[in-house]
């Protein structure tokens, strides 16, 4: 099947994703540490609000190039990451051998991720790795999620907030990379879907350009609140960023716990 006609989920998350858009990629390098840190400090708050103070059994749904699941492997946990990319998961592979550490990973679709019923404490998803599919497609991962949870299973998952989103909403922006490279980016905003579709296009110093596009259905709070209601998961708390803030109108992300029943 050509890129053309898949579905935009299987096709964008390879070399040139991670190469060109990707935080942490070769195009936002992290030369003075300051990334790698951000994730330290995120998979802190990682563990205190799901209060793991003793290794856990513990899935990061779409790990991505694996930079959570690592540190979590790390600290302790048993850890699995589930992903769709092929391309994801070798990186990520590479940075466990980096860190020394064992992870389990599974290439697969987060509506079906393949693991026993009751078989996570917590499962993890970062960075907006939600909102792919419609919502049909959207409530089946929230119903896996609770299936691979145990009883009191927590949930932790972190998106873009849609109202802080609609309020500084920028239907065109640029960029100057540190390599020379352009990067432009186009947003519409369709609200009778509660979908926004980005398209961004890189183009280097010698002309050549990279093009990259998505659609996103974006969930207000009170929205998941009911979907993973539906599910079995209960909203226990939400702040408004990986720092443990509060959630405000101006808060850029929207990060929940949940537990399952």
């Amino acid at each position: 099947m050509t890129d053309e006609a898949r579905p935009w989920y299987e096709a964008l998350f390879e070399r040139d994703w991670y190469d060109y858009f990707a935080k942490g990629g070769p195009s936002s390098p992290d030369e003075d540490g300051s990334y790698a840190r951000r994730t330290d400090s995120e998979v802190d708050f990682i563990e205190q609000a799901l209060g793991l103070t003793e290794p856990c059994d513990l899935l990061d749904l779409c790990c991505g190039p694996g930079r959570h699941s690592v540190r979590l492997a790390k600290r302790g946990h048993r850890v699995r990451g589930v992903d769709i990319s092929t391309y994801n998961l070798e990186k990520a592979a590479e940075l466990a051998r980096e860190f020394e550490v064992d992870v389990t990973w599974r290439e697969r679709d987060m509506r079906e991720t393949g693991l026993a019923d009751s078989s996570q404490d917590a499962v993890i998803n970062m960075f907006t790795a939600f909102g792919f599919f419609d919502d049909e497609g959207n409530q089946r991962v929230l119903e896996e999620v609770a299936r691979v949870l145990r009883p009191g299973g927590l949930f932790f998952i972190d998106l873009v907030h849609r109202d802080s989103l609609l309020r500084r909403y920028q239907p065109r922006m640029w960029s100057e990379r540190h390599n020379g490279a352009f990067l432009f980016q186009e947003h519409s905003f369709d609200s009778a879907a509660g979908t926004q579709t980005t398209n961004w296009t890189v183009v280097k110093p010698n002309g050549e350009r990279i093009e990259q596009s998505f659609t996103l259905r974006v969930y207000t709070l009170q929205e998941l609140e009911l979907r993973m209601a539906l599910a079995g998961l209960t909203v226990e708390d939400v702040w408004g960023g990986l720092d443990g803030v509060d959630l405000t109108m101006d808060s850029h992300r929207l990060v929940i716990r949940a537990r399952a029943e």
